[in-house]
């Protein structure tokens, strides 16, 4: 690519010049003007190549995103189950460690057959709780199972 002339290399007026000057300066403006528009085309070329790479690099991150966000739901409503898992358990547990105390109260004092009924109805609820957490735990491990494949997927570089 031929260099660019200065704007001081060229007079101001054209006037002070001879026809073969005015020929040659006329030659060297149109030679740096062609320069010129290669150049801007240059530059508009690899600007609409950045550009698309700009997009293509935005719809990316958009997916990026929208999969971390799925993800951050998930473990969100997994974190939910397993609180309601322990919730339910503590008090399934409690229940049962209050009956027994009645029960064990109840017995010294020969009083002991009214309380072995609650006793066992707080066994039945805890049997029950127990069967919903294991019920739930499951589909906890199941959705576990499917973010740890998401997350996978994303680390091999491959889109969904």
């Amino acid at each position: 690519m031929p260099e660019l002339l200065p704007t001081g290399h060229f007079l101001v007026d054209p006037v002070a010049l001879d026809r073969d000057d005015l020929n040659q300066t006329y030659c060297e403006l149109r030679n740096s003007y062609k320069s010129v528009m290669i150049s801007r085309g240059v530059f508009r070329s690899k600007a609409d190549q950045n550009r698309a790479a700009m997009r293509e690099l935005e719809s990316k991150l958009r997916a990026i995103a929208e999969r971390e966000a799925s993800v951050r739901q998930e473990a969100y409503e997994m974190l939910e189950i397993v609180t309601n898992v322990v919730g339910e358990l503590e008090d399934a547990g409690d229940s049962l460690v209050n009956e027994f105390g009645a029960y064990q109260l109840g017995r010294r004092s020969y009083q002991g057959g009214a309380f072995i009924g609650r006793l066992i109805k707080a066994v039945i609820r805890f049997i029950n709780r127990w069967t919903s957490t294991k019920q739930q735990l499951t589909a906890m491990v199941d959705k576990q199972q499917a973010m740890q494949a998401t997350l996978t997927e994303g680390a091999d570089g491959t889109d969904r």
